[in-house]
């Protein structure tokens, strides 16, 4: 009974062993693409910064936006920066 036990559990620890190394190796090509695409960006003379922010900001949606910003402009105010 433990064999079988223990050799479920070691089909179970390969099978997600394989999906996670096939997730990785797809995170790593998702994560070229997004390098060559900044790239390409660059090179036609946008400034990759600010489109990593835009990015960035509108995966966190308007209401989050707005709310951060409203924030910063109030810790921005408070230290004398504006």
């Amino acid at each position: 009974m433990a064999v079988v036990l223990q050799n479920r559990l070691g089909d179970q620890l390969k099978n997600y062993l394989r999906a996670l190394e096939q997730l990785e190796q797809e995170k790593q090509e998702i994560s070229s693409a997004i390098k060559e695409t900044m790239e390409e960006a660059k090179k036609e003379g946008l400034d990759v910064k600010a489109i990593r922010q835009i990015v960035k900001l509108r995966k966190i949606g308007k209401e989050n936006f707005e709310e951060q910003e409203s924030t910063l402009h109030d810790y921005m105010l408070a230290l004398g920066m504006r």
